[in-house]
């Protein structure tokens, strides 16, 4: 999961600023799962690892080998609604070693059973300049057949879906919590002076399912004050 973004008509991203946004919003630590967090030429990049079981996060897989994917869409929401005017306009899943897929939740457009090497992939994007409604909760986006490559070469696993084991959510957060922080991750860093500024959040969100269970990438854009 990619998280990109920085600053809309407006300085340069710092570095601090971008781990400030990662620390605030995801956070935590889990098994299977490590955050990097890099700033270069003015923008910030988010990449967060989900490994092994963890993945199914973002899968669940049944005996008969149907697959559904999904994102952490109403968590997207949340962060979105955090800042003082942001939306989120591109959603975009992805999916490998996947056959006879199909979306839901009404993209706006989608590159179904495509060939690979090994296999196919497919991908339903969201756009809302395409006339496309984000979708806002964590109900499948896209499903199919899954492919022996996905456990020859992906190490899939079949199980349901699963908690996502992290980021930390800060909206979840107690009062009590909040007074002894495991990972930064606090009510008041919500309140923090670079989390608090107007944004306008651009969000391309892929669940591509290779050595990690997903890719998403969100984009923060500060919208210069008038």
């Amino acid at each position: 999961m990619s998280l990109y973004g920085g600053w809309e008509r407006s300085k340069d991203i710092t570095a601090q600023e971008c781990q400030e946004l990662a620390d605030t919003f995801w956070s935590g630590s889990a098994d299977d799962y490590f955050t990097v967090v890099e700033e270069f030429g003015g923008f910030c990049n988010l990449s967060a690892y989900y490994m092994g079981e963890a993945r199914h996060a973002f899968y669940s897989l049944d005996d008969a080998g149907h697959v559904q994917v999904r994102v952490p869409m109403a968590y997207l929401h949340q962060i979105a609604s955090s800042f003082e005017d942001a939306s989120i306009n591109n959603l975009e899943v992805r999916f490998d070693s996947i056959n006879n897929a199909y979306c839901n939740a009404g993209p706006s457009s989608a590159s179904l059973d495509r060939p690979l090497p090994v296999g196919h992939a497919s991908t339903c994007r969201w756009r809302t300049d395409d006339g496309a409604t984000i979708p806002t909760t964590d109900d499948p986006l896209l499903e199919g057949d899954v492919e022996q490559a996905f456990f020859d070469f992906e190490k899939g696993t079949v199980g349901p879906f699963i908690d996502m084991p992290a980021p930390i959510n800060p909206f979840t957060i107690t009062p009590a919590q909040a007074d002894e922080p495991a990972s930064g991750a606090t009510d008041a860093d919500v309140e923090s002076p670079s989390a608090s500024r107007g944004l306008l959040i651009t969000i391309a969100t892929g669940a591509a399912l290779l050595l990690v269970a997903g890719a998403a990438a969100i984009t923060w854009k500060h919208r210069r004050a008038s």
